[in-house]
């Protein structure tokens, strides 16, 4: 798609220009690279509705920008690369918002479940399917705590690069629940089932050496060196480009991964989120806690964090011997 056809123009520009919320963007014009940061400061860093709508939007925009993007000096580029990182030091993020889905499954409330469910799949959808675009390369900076959905935003890239000290973790069966928007659909294509059922049914937290020998993650760097890996692979990959990129639409050809698959296996996550027990709902809840001792409010006394890094490790583990 050429970057003056009718209609594109005015998406290049808001691209840079438009505010979307719970993402900050920029470009980094000599490697034509869309950086997307997920920015939720004074809050617990996880999937909220408010985020997904702002993916959704911002995804939108990428699409309908013919993958360009028109600069300050009104010079326009190609997005040949769209990095997806965190601007929350020390976490990617840190899953669904398990505070709106126990208050959903209280209340028996299928509709709220269901929507949250379909924008999740859709906006994973688009950035799995590239955007609808040919030209970009996907790649995920992971650079801390990555839990749950956020593990499943990060495999919709094409490259993982993490710093050394980050931690993956499912936690989802303690509170007798799978993560149902493509944590196996990409795990199983990445890796093969058997490490999908090892990382879901496990609930053990993995480090990122450990992802590196099963095949989930690509790339490790040491702490503080994972935007310098990016843009070294970006140098790197620049001489095979192409055929870095039919290679990636190879793989996507031979197990294709198709939106009725996400919308059958979110649709099993539905039926399941409305069978917990108040059990279940009590261990979602503790989850919970811990998340917010994690990430007190603003206002609040930020010595209540001291010491929280462990707090959700604690919670499993605590699960784990009832």
């Amino acid at each position: 798609m050429k970057p003056f056809d009718q209609g594109l123009v005015n998406y290049q520009h808001r691209l840079l220009a438009h505010d979307y919320g719970q993402v900050f963007c920029r470009f980094d014009a000599a490697q034509q690279t869309l950086w997307s940061y997920l920015h939720q400061p004074q809050r617990i860093p996880c999937i909220n509705h408010d985020l997904l709508q702002d993916l959704h939007t911002h995804h939108e925009d990428i699409q309908r920008s013919g993958g360009y993007v028109q600069t300050d000096n009104e010079e326009v580029l190609p997005i040949r690369y769209s990095v997806l990182a965190s601007a929350t030091p020390g976490y990617f993020n840190m899953g669904g918002d398990l505070q709106k889905m126990a208050m959903a499954i209280r209340n028996q409330d299928r509709t709220q479940l269901q929507a949250y469910a379909k924008l999740s799949i859709d906006v994973v959808a688009q950035r799995a399917f590239r955007f609808n675009l040919d030209h970009v390369t996907k790649i995920s900076l992971l650079q801390g705590e990555v839990l749950g959905a956020g593990i499943e935003a990060a495999l919709t890239s094409d490259v993982l690069i993490a710093e050394r000290q980050s931690v993956f973790c499912f936690p989802e069966l303690f509170f007798n629940m799978i993560p149902g928007m493509g944590a196996y659909s990409f795990i199983a294509r990445k890796a093969g089932m058997a490490v999908a059922d090892k990382m879901i049914l496990g609930c053990e937290r993995f480090t990122a050496e450990q992802c590196l020998e099963m095949g989930l993650i690509d790339l490790v760097v040491d702490e503080g060196e994972g935007e310098q890996a990016v843009q070294a692979f970006i140098q790197k990959n620049s001489r095979q480009a192409e055929g870095f990129l039919s290679a990636q639409k190879a793989k996507a050809r031979i197990n294709p991964l198709t939106y009725g698959e996400l919308e059958d296996i979110v649709n099993v996550w539905v039926e399941n989120a409305l069978r917990l027990t108040e059990r279940d709902l009590k261990v979602m809840d503790r989850f919970c806690r811990a998340q917010s001792r994690l990430f007190p409010a603003q206002d609040e006394n930020v010595s209540q964090a001291a010491g929280a890094e462990q707090a959700l490790e604690t919670a499993q583990q605590q699960v784990v011997n009832q």
